[in-house]
């Protein structure tokens, strides 16, 4: 997406080329010192801009030299970047908590819903539920409550359906207006312009009233689908750059995602509501840098260099992601955080974001960031975080984590192994202090077992079924195609 200046701290005319299949919009918009009218009375929006397996280093403010991502760079340079923010190692872990406020170990979605055991693996998962307790309440029936009007366009898969769970139902059939139409005809990308264009008539919509919407892609999660045009200018960079661990496609799509990023801030500019509107840009796990969608040989979707581990890991490569926050009169421009954080800390954040309460009868894990976003803290007063994955599915072996300051302990169900690293000085998890530092192991492992307890949730169990020469065998997965 180009943009076009013409003067400064004035108004500006842009031009863009959407490399998202043919449409080109073109127009002028506000800049950002431009006050919304009545902005001071209202309750500020909340735009929660939610990707799909984006990776720590896949934008440029976050070190990629590869990818363009004008648009998340940009809010960087707006807003404050976290360095140290933390998801659970899959989507649906993540997703649940972001709604409800709670670790995975509470809430019970701790896997990939649909998914199941591997029938032979050498141990057994606990029981995953495929739905969170209707009972808790989600960030939008707090909001809701509290005078908002709540809606999720895209990806959910947190069980059930978000309309169940306080969202608005937003749907294909709500665009009526002629240009956003013109959006959604010919070629999609995992429904990219249709969930930009949902969002835009969302916005258009719910302009005069306070709103809370998620922007909910499903890039970039593989199979890798991407506009042909875009892959090609891709396709000649690597060539020219040598890079071979970043997929030409999967590039294309961070930048299809960056450009909706655009389009939807673009929007709020537009309708004088961009310097009253929250932005929040999160990734819902670590990225990929391989999987059954991709066929070797080819490169590898995306580099997390220097982090270890992918998705599905609990190295830092799955569970390290991009998070930044701009919060106009709030945020300092160009801010940079190093606090620990996790995905349950933007439930109690969007609560008080809106001046509302917490529910008084729900177990929230999670922390506001506002006191980090007002710079009036800057580390959270918690005392460790936790991962609770005890899965045998797919290639997964059960395994938790913890992290408590620099250090952090991963335990192995499988083997009865522990890992000890010091992120300060080992980003890349390649020295495993544990002998060297046992009585520090220990006491991570205590401190967990503890936490662990104190939910109520079980380790993995051998399996009667086990079978060494089979175990790599796949079960039926529910929700496959």
């Amino acid at each position: 997406m180009n943009f076009y200046l013409k003067g400064q701290n004035k108004r500006f005319c842009f031009a863009q080329k959407i490399m998202i299949g043919t449409v080109i919009f073109s127009g002028c918009v506000l800049s950002s010192s431009v006050k919304a009218e009545g902005s001071s009375k209202q309750k500020p929006n909340i735009l929660f801009f939610l990707l799909d397996d984006e990776g720590w280093k896949d934008t440029g403010c976050y070190g990629s030299d590869f990818i363009d991502t004008p648009q998340a760079d940009l809010l960087a340079k707006q807003g404050v970047r976290f360095t140290q923010a933390y998801a659970s190692p899959v989507s649906s872990p993540t997703r649940t908590s972001l709604v409800t406020g709670q670790n995975s170990a509470r809430h019970g979605v701790w896997e990939v819903i649909g998914v199941v055991d591997r029938p032979y693996a050498k141990m057994k998962s606990p029981t995953l539920k495929e739905d969170f307790d209707p009972q808790l309440k989600t960030y939008a029936s707090v909001l809701r409550a509290n005078g908002y009007n709540c809606a999720l366009v895209g990806k959910w898969h947190a069980g059930g359906q978000p309309w169940e769970h306080g969202f608005e139902k937003v749907s294909t059939n709500a665009i009526h207006d002629s240009d956003l139409k013109k959006m959604i005809q010919g070629p999609d990308y995992k429904n990219l312009h249709a969930y930009t264009a949902r969002s835009l008539q969302y916005i258009r919509d719910h302009k005069d009233h306070p709103f809370m919407l998620c922007v909910s892609h499903h890039m970039v999660h593989a199979g890798l689908e991407a506009d042909p045009t875009l892959t090609k200018k891709y396709i000649d960079r690597l060539r020219m750059s040598g890079i071979t661990d970043v997929h030409p496609k999967y590039a294309a799509m961070v930048e299809m995602a960056d450009q909706s990023l655009g389009l939807v801030v673009d929007e709020l500019k537009k309708q004088g509501i961009y310097d009253n509107t929250i932005i929040v840009y999160y990734s819902d796990n670590g990225g990929l840098l391989g999987d059954m969608y991709l066929n070797l040989p080819t490169p590898k979707a995306t580099t997390l260099s220097p982090l270890r581990g992918q998705k599905g890991s609990l190295y830092e490569g799955g569970l390290r992601v991009p998070l930044i926050i701009k919060w106009p009169g709030v945020t300092t421009p160009g801010e940079v955080s190093s606090a620990q954080v996790c995905s349950y800390d933007l439930y109690p954040t969007f609560i008080e974001m809106a001046g509302a309460a917490l529910p008084s009868h729900q177990k929230i894990d999670g922390l506001s960031l506002v006191p980090l976003l007002k710079n009036k803290k800057k580390e959270l007063d918690r005392k460790a975080l936790y991962w609770y994955f005890p899965t045998s599915m797919w290639a997964r072996n059960p395994q938790s984590a913890i992290r408590e300051g620099d250090y952090k302990l991963i335990i192995n169900y499988n083997s009865g192994k522990l890992e000890l690293y010091n992120l300060k000085e080992d980003i890349g998890e390649t020295i495993n202090l544990v002998d060297k530092r046992k009585d520090k192991a220990q006491q991570l492992y205590n401190d967990f077992n503890n936490w662990r307890l104190s939910i109520g949730v079980e380790n993995p169990t051998p399996n009667p079924n086990y079978n060494p020469i089979k175990e790599k065998q796949l079960g039926q997965q529910k929700w496959w195609k």
